[in-house]
């Protein structure tokens, strides 16, 4: 009750600035006394590396936004870790978060990819004081538990590559059990591509709420994200009667999000009037199968989307020529995923960077829509130039 409260009398992004300081003073000081951290040398993981995500895949910025060009020289000098630890004592496993905690008390900071970032929380006091030797152990676990695992695009970027890059590095067998969180396994998108054999026959420990994970043998590892190589492993794992040509596509879609999800356009049915006289069907994943998303996206040849996570089914388009214009709003730092994915499959992208929205009491943003119809038509025409030459 007192959260709705203050939900509606407090200006969502302040909410969202408040909580995020409170949870790195959190994390800076009480949380390093309660939950001290797990020391590793570098010689204890299996394999251990730094990249450079963005000298890998060359992103064209010359005829973006400024503030997305300075956003792109940024990350150029970004790098991300790699890393495969074999833990080979026992611990035990958080049902909320994915993290493990050591025999000593101490937390596994590896066990989940991002596990510095200011707003993860850590795990229940409770897990201190509970004792291991109290519940069954697994001889063996590979945990793929990770920040944002509930999320469509990590599931894609951070969980299946976890075993894409546990295949390349080690090739562990089909029945080494792999842990994963009750929440994802009952996802319609995780059941879908159960029906695989690559998924299907391996051997799944389902980690359901409230239920502590112990391990005699833990494998926690982070392979590079945003691997271009994985987005085919992907692709082979949809059945085949999803899988429709895409050599003729040449649909327009408008990826729109409901105000129920966040993030998502005040003025849409401006917008939206935009596309529709430009020719683009407005489409709301949330109402569609992901075989129908699937279908869609190999079907597009222009799409316009909001930052989101439904822009990751770009990837079920393959190396076909696609323009991809994301709409992004304000802000002091603008999310690289889709630019960058873009870029590895070859699509010409561009970005909008919209306004704060006119109700401060929301989560959404505005998009002027004089400069929206100008940089969609400047979008169109140098995306179907590059598709001319592509083809």
């Amino acid at each position: 009750m007192l959260k709705t409260i203050i939900k509606k009398l407090v200006p969502v992004a302040l909410l969202s600035k408040a909580y995020a300081h409170y949870n790195k003073l959190r994390i800076n000081t009480i949380d390093k006394i309660v939950f001290p951290e797990k020391r590793f040398d570098e010689q204890d993981f299996f394999i251990k590396r730094d990249a450079y995500p963005f000298q890998i895949t060359s992103v064209p910025k010359d005829h973006l936004d400024t503030r997305l060009q300075y956003q792109v020289n940024e990350y150029e000098n970004w790098t991300q870790d790699e890393y495969l630890l074999v833990y080979k004592d026992e611990c035990l496993i958080d049902p909320k978060y994915g993290w493990a905690l050591a025999a000593d008390r101490k937390l596994i900071y590896p066990s989940l990819g991002f596990s510095r970032v200011y707003y993860l929380q850590k795990p229940s006091l409770r897990m201190r004081h509970l004792l291991l030797e109290t519940l069954p152990a697994h001889d063996v676990l590979v945990s793929l538990r990770d920040t944002g695992e509930e999320n469509y695009y990590h599931f894609y970027n951070d969980i299946l590559a976890k075993l894409f890059f546990l295949e390349e590095q080690l090739q562990l067998p089909y029945e080494v059990p792999l842990l994963i969180a009750e929440t994802l396994y009952n996802r319609p998108y995780f059941q879908y591509f159960l029906q695989h054999p690559y998924l299907k026959n391996r051997n799944w420990v389902v980690q359901k709420p409230g239920e502590y994970i112990r391990s005699r043998k833990t494998y926690f590892c982070k392979p590079l994200t945003h691997t271009a190589s994985y987005y085919a492993r992907i692709r082979e794992l949809v059945p085949v009667q999803d899988l429709v040509p895409v050599g003729s596509a040449n649909r327009r879609i408008f990826i729109t999000r409901s105000p129920k999800r966040g993030r998502y356009i005040e003025n849409a049915a401006e917008i939206e009037a935009i596309c529709r006289a430009e020719g683009f069907e407005v489409i709301d994943f949330d109402v569609m199968t992901l075989a129908q998303q699937i279908k869609l996206m190999r079907e597009a040849r222009y799409v316009v989307g909001i930052h989101g996570a439904g822009l990751v089914n770009m990837l079920f388009h393959g190396t076909q020529p696609m323009g991809l214009m994301e709409l992004l709003p304000p802000g002091e730092f603008y999310p690289f995923h889709y630019m960058l994915m873009a870029a590895q499959l070859g699509y010409q992208y561009d970005g909008m960077i919209g306004e704060v929205a006119k109700s401060k009491y929301v989560n959404g943003f505005y998009i002027n829509p004089v400069s929206f119809q100008k940089h969609m038509m400047d979008w169109l025409s140098l995306a179907s130039a590059r598709i001319k030459v592509q083809a």
